[in-house]
C-alpha cells in the first residue's frame, strides 16, 4: 500500500500534479461519498432546473425565469462542491492523513457555506469588473481569487484576511498557480468531453434509427450529464489544495519548521532515555 499523501509539503509543478492523482485515488471512495451525500440536493436541483430550462426554451418568460434560476443554483452547486472538497482535506490533515466521515465534513460545510457563498459572489463581481476594464487584470485577479476560498476554510480566515493572504501567496508564484489551474482545467474538460460523447452518440443514433423525435430525452440526458460532470472539479480543487500548502511552505517554511521541531523532540527523547538508563 502506498504511503498516505502529506498535505503540508514542499512541491514543484510536477509534484503537485502527481500527488493530485495519488491523493484522489487514495481517498476516492470517502471523497465521493461525501460529495454525493452533501452535494446531492444541489446536484438534483440543478439537473431539474436545467431540464425545465430546455423544455421551456420557446416561452420567453419561462425561459428567462428558469435561466435565472439555473445561474443561481449553479452558483450554489459550485460553492457546495468547492466547500465539500476543501473541508474533506482540512479534516484529512487534522486527523493525520485519515479520511473523514461524512458527518465530520458536514460540520465544516454547515459552518462555512454562507461565508464561502458570499466570498464567491464578491469574487465574481471583482472578476467581471477586472475583465471589463481589461482582459489581463481580470485573468490576474481570477488566479488570485482562486486561493481565497482555500485560505478562508483552511485557516478559518475572514474575508479581508483571506484576500490579503491570497495576494501575498501569489506574489512570485502567479505563473505556477496559472499553470496548475490551466492544466488541471484542461484535463477536466477532456474528461467531460469523453463522458459526454458516448451518451450523445447513443441518443443521436437512437433518434435516427427510430425516426422519432427524442428531444425531450435528449434534454434530460444533457442536463444529467452536464451536472454530473461537475464531480470532475474534484481534480482541480485537489490540485489547488496541494498548491496552497506548497505556497505556504515556500512563504512560511512550515515543513522545515516541523522537521526542526521533530528533530528537537527526538533529541529530547534520546537524552531522557540515556538519563533514565544511567
Amino acid at each position: 500500500m502506498s504511503k498516505k499523501i502529506e498535505l503540508e509539503a514542499s512541491r514543484d509543478f510536477s509534484d503537485i500534479l502527481n500527488d493530485t492523482f495519488v491523493l484522489i485515488r487514495q481517498n476516492f471512495k470517502p471523497l465521493l461519498t461525501a460529495y454525493f451525500v452533501i452535494c446531492g440536493v444541489f446536484l438534483l436541483t440543478s439537473i431539474l432546473i436545467s431540464a425545465f430550462t430546455n423544455f421551456n426554451s420557446d416561452d420567453p418568460t419561462l425561459s428567462f425565469l428558469f435561466g435565472f434560476l439555473k445561474i443561481v443554483f449553479s452558483i450554489f452547486n459550485v460553492t457546495a462542491i468547492h466547500l465539500t472538497v476543501l473541508s474533506f482535506y482540512v479534516i484529512y490533515k487534522e486527523k493525520g492523513n485519515i479520511p473523514p466521515t461524512v458527518m465530520e465534513v458536514w460540520g465544516y460545510f454547515r459552518y462555512y457555506y454562507f461565508r464561502v457563498l458570499g466570498t464567491q459572489f464578491l469574487s465574481t463581481i471583482g472578476l467581471v469588473i477586472g475583465i471589463m476594464l481589461c482582459l489581463f487584470p481580470g485573468i490576474y485577479l481570477g488566479i488570485v481569487f482562486s486561493l481565497v476560498t482555500p485560505i478562508m476554510v483552511i485557516e478559518n480566515g475572514n474575508l479581508e484576511y483571506s484576500f490579503k493572504k491570497a495576494f501575498k501567496l501569489i506574489k512570485g508564484n502567479w505563473w505556477l498557480t496559472l499553470g496548475t489551474l490551466l492544466l488541471t482545467g484542461i484535463l477536466m474538460a477532456l474528461l467531460i468531453l469523453a463522458l459526454m460523447i458516448p451518451p450523445m452518440i447513443i441518443y443521436g443514433g437512437s433518434q435516427w434509427l427510430s425516426g422519432k423525435n427524442l428531444d425531450t430525452i435528449g434534454d434530460i440526458l444533457q442536463a444529467i450529464m452536464l451536472n454530473l460532470s461537475n464531480i470532475l472539479s474534484i481534480l482541480p480543487l485537489t490540485a489547488l489544495t496541494l498548491l496552497y500548502f506548497a505556497l505556504i511552505d515556500e512563504k512560511e517554511g512550515i515543513t522545515l519548521l516541523k522537521r526542526m521541531q521533530l528533530f528537537g523532540s527526538k533529541q529530547t527523547d534520546a537524552s531522557t532515555s540515556i538519563i533514565e538508563e544511567y
